[in-house]
């Protein structure tokens, strides 16, 4: 062959070589860049994964502020029907009032009664006493008359 020929076959082959070198080139910036959206995906994936953990535990959360809401509204419940129990009981609290105010007044008239009956017997045990002392002088008046 000639050396012309040569020559363009030289510089073909020099040229698909630097082309080769460009495509190596290139896919080794391609692994590369492969590689690195590899870890950014793992480092996804590791977030992804943390954030399920973390909604899993808020929906723990959350079902346990129902459970607590429950618990509080039935609270809330027993806590309005032992009001409305008061609110019956206290009710009678007039009622109450009125029968002690008259209870009241009864346990005073017994008490001026009470004290006009102890005047009385303290008369009557004065009377008494003069009377048995008369009794008495009598008695011994008769004793001696016979």
């Amino acid at each position: 062959m000639s050396d012309p020929v040569l020559q363009q076959i030289l510089t073909a082959i020099t040229g698909v070589q630097s082309d080769l070198s460009d495509i190596k080139s290139e896919i080794s910036g391609m692994k590369s860049e492969i590689s690195d959206m590899k870890s950014e995906i793992s480092d996804m994936k590791s977030e992804i994964s943390d954030m399920k953990s973390e909604i899993s535990d808020i929906k723990s959360e959350i079902s346990d502020m129902k459970s607590e809401i429950s618990d509080m509204k039935s609270e809330i419940s027993d806590i309005k029907s032992e009001i409305a129990s008061i609110k019956e009981d206290t009710k009678l609290i007039p009622l109450i009032q009125q029968a002690v105010s008259e209870v009241n007044a009864e346990v005073i008239a017994t008490r001026d009664t009470i004290e006009r009956i102890e005047e009385t017997l303290r008369g009557h045990d004065v009377t008494l006493d003069l009377l048995s002392r008369r009794s008495i002088d009598q008695e011994a008046a008769l004793k001696r008359i016979k």
